[in-house]
C-alpha cells in the first residue's frame, strides 16, 4: 500500500489551504520563470546581434556629404533669374500686339496694374486683356509669350462662344509678370 499519499494528505489537511496555495504558487512562479526568462535572454540576444549588424553596415557607408545652403541659394538665385527688368516690360508691351495680330487675334486694349512686393523684393504687373479669334489662335499666343518670358504666368483665362458652331472665342487672359522693381 502507498503510504505517502496518505501522509500527504493528512500534512496538507493539518496546513489548511493557505500554505498549500502558496506552495502552489511558489512552483508555479518557478517553472514560469524557468520558462520566460531564459526566452526573453535570447530575445534580447538576438535583438543585440542585429543592432550591432546594422551598426556594422552603417560603419561600411560611405559619409554622408555635408549639407550646404547651395539648394536653398540656387533656388533663389534661379527665382531672380527669371524676374524681368524694364527692358523686358518694353518688350512684352510691344510683343502682346505683334503676337496677337500674328496669331490671327484681334486686340483692343491692355489693362496693366503694377504692384511691389517690399519683402520679397520684386514687382509683380498683373495684365488683362480680352482678344477674339479662333481658338487654336489664342494657344498658339499664349505659348508665345510664355515661351519668350519665363517670368510670365497665365494666372486666368475665361472663353466664350457666341454660339456652340461659332468659329470665333472672346478670350480674357490674365497673365503675371514678376520683374525687378
Amino acid at each position: 500500500m502507498r503510504a505517502w499519499p496518505l501522509a500527504a494528505s493528512l500534512a496538507l489537511a493539518q496546513l489548511g489551504r493557505g500554505p498549500v496555495l502558496l506552495i502552489v504558487a511558489g512552483v508555479l512562479a518557478a517553472a514560469v520563470w524557468g520558462v520566460l526568462v531564459p526566452a526573453a535572454e535570447r530575445q534580447a540576444a538576438q535583438q543585440q546581434r542585429q543592432l550591432d549588424d546594422a551598426r556594422r553596415a552603417a560603419a561600411d557607408l560611405p559619409a554622408r556629404p555635408e549639407r550646404s545652403a547651395s539648394p536653398q541659394v540656387s533656388a533663389l538665385q534661379a527665382f531672380e533669374n527669371r524676374l524681368a527688368g524694364a527692358p523686358d516690360v518694353a518688350l512684352l508691351q510691344k510683343q502682346l500686339w505683334q503676337q496677337a495680330a500674328a496669331a490671327g487675334l484681334e486686340l483692343n486694349k491692355v489693362d496693366y496694374r503694377s504692384e511691389v512686393d517690399a519683402g520679397g523684393q520684386f514687382t509683380r504687373l498683373s495684365i488683362t486683356l480680352p482678344v477674339t479669334g479662333a481658338y487654336p489662335g489664342v494657344r498658339r499666343f499664349i505659348f508665345a509669350l510664355m515661351a519668350q518670358f519665363p517670368g510670365l504666368s497665365l494666372d486666368k483665362l475665361d472663353l466664350k462662344r457666341t454660339s456652340v458652331g461659332a468659329a470665333q472665342v472672346e478670350a480674357t487672359m490674365h497673365f503675371t509678370l514678376l520683374g525687378r522693381p
